[in-house]
């Protein structure tokens, strides 16, 4: 079996997969009772669900992954930090073993996936933790959703 280790995420590290963005550089308001972060941008082209996945913590065995052919999708770091498995491989067959990558994002993190990437639910480090995600909302197309095994067989993920 294949084995990764998950690295922390960067712009230039992600581009073959999408868009990473940290909420704390955008726009920030502060008061003594808060403190708000928001994107100076972040565009998706089609309506979107609002969701949220609650991880368990821990290496793990990447066994298979999902792709969504109809839009982008948006990922948010929640209450801990976490891990983002995915590959880069044609989206139509499976995703390979060879082409799995793992990132480390911190809550803050923001990371879109493009069209057509590869990606296993994520995996707390330290804790369980939430991540919340954006899908399309549109009548789903039996394959956007569907979960493929890796081949020619599972990778496993350290995650420290």
């Amino acid at each position: 079996m294949r084995q990764i280790k998950a690295v922390p995420i960067t712009k230039e590290g992600f581009a073959p997969f999408g868009r990473y963005y940290n909420l704390y550089e955008g726009r920030s308001t502060k008061t003594e009772d808060f403190e708000a972060y928001m994107l100076n941008e972040l565009h998706v082209d089609e309506p979107m669900n609002f969701g949220i996945t609650i991880c368990k913590a821990g290496d793990f065995d990447s066994v298979s992954m999902e792709r969504h052919f109809l839009t982008e999708e948006p990922q948010f770091c929640g209450d801990g930090t976490m891990v983002l498995t995915v590959a880069n491989t044609d989206p139509e067959h499976y995703p390979a073993a060879e082409d799995v990558q793992a990132f480390i994002l911190k809550p803050g993190d923001l990371a879109v996936l493009a069209k057509g990437i590869w990606h296993d639910a994520n995996h707390g480090i330290e804790k369980d933790t939430m991540y919340y995600f954006m899908a399309t909302n549109k009548a789903p197309d039996s394959r956007e959703t569907e979960w493929i095994e890796i081949k020619p067989e599972p990778v496993r993920v350290l995650v420290k």
